[in-house]
C-alpha cells in the first residue's frame, strides 16, 4: 500500500508546528508572572520541625563587612555557635574579649578583600584584619578547615548563639562574667564545638 500525501508522517517544521499548537490547546497558562518572592512563600516550611527550619537559617547566606567595606564577604554554609575568647592576644586584638563564630573555610566567599591583611600570631595561628580601618576580622589556626569571624562583622546571624567562655583565667579584672555560659580556664579541648 502506497503512503498517499495525506498519511504521510509530519516532518521537519510542520511536525513541530503541529505539536507547539496540539500543547497550546490543552495547556492554558496563568497570566500571573511569579517572582523570587512569590517563589519564596509558595515553600513549605510549616512541615519542618523548630530545630530543622533554624539548621535551614543557618545555612542561608549571610553577608558581613569591616566598618569601611575595605573587606566584605558572604557566607554560604553553617555558621558554629559564637564562643567568647578572653585570652590575653583577643584583649589586645579587639580591645576586649573577642566574640567569634566559625564556617568552613570553602564556604566564605570574598566579595572586597582589597583592605584584607594578615598578622601571624603565634606558631599556630594568624588573624585577619583591615589595614584601612583597623578592624579585627578573622582568626585562623593554621592548616585547619575552618575559619573565625568575630561576630560582630555579621550583618545578619540569626539563630547563631554564644554557648560559653575561653581562656577565663586570663580575664582582666575590670569586667565579670555574669552568664550561666559553661566558662573554662584555657580551651574548651572541643567541649564547645571547636572553640576557635
Amino acid at each position: 500500500m502506497s503512503k498517499t500525501k495525506n498519511n504521510a508522517p509530519a516532518l521537519g517544521a510542520d511536525y513541530s508546528a503541529k505539536m507547539k499548537s496540539r500543547y497550546a490547546e490543552k495547556v492554558k497558562t496563568s497570566a500571573k508572572i511569579y517572582s523570587k518572592a512569590d517563589r519564596r512563600e509558595n515553600r513549605v516550611v510549616e512541615n519542618m520541625s523548630d530545630e530543622a527550619q533554624q539548621e535551614s537559617q543557618q545555612e542561608s547566606a549571610c553577608d558581613g563587612h569591616c566598618l569601611c567595606g575595605a573587606v566584605s564577604f558572604k557566607i554560604i554554609g553553617k555558621l558554629r555557635p559564637v564562643v567568647n575568647c578572653h585570652c590575653g592576644q583577643c584583649l589586645h586584638t579587639h580591645g576586649h574579649y573577642a566574640a567569634y563564630t566559625a564556617v568552613e573555610k570553602n564556604k566564605i566567599k570574598f566579595v572586597n578583600d582589597a583592605g584584607l591583611k594578615w598578622f601571624r600570631s603565634s606558631n599556630e595561628a594568624r588573624r585577619g584584619f583591615c589595614q584601612e580601618c583597623g578592624a579585627s576580622l578573622f582568626w585562623e589556626r593554621l592548616g585547619a578547615s575552618t575559619i573565625s569571624i568575630a561576630a560582630g562583622m555579621l550583618d545578619l546571624a540569626q539563630g547563631v548563639k554564644t554557648t560559653g567562655h575561653i581562656y577565663c583565667s586570663d580575664k582582666p579584672a575590670y569586667y565579670e562574667i555574669v552568664d550561666d555560659l559553661p566558662k573554662f580556664p584555657q580551651s574548651s579541648d572541643g567541649e564547645l564545638d571547636g572553640d576557635l
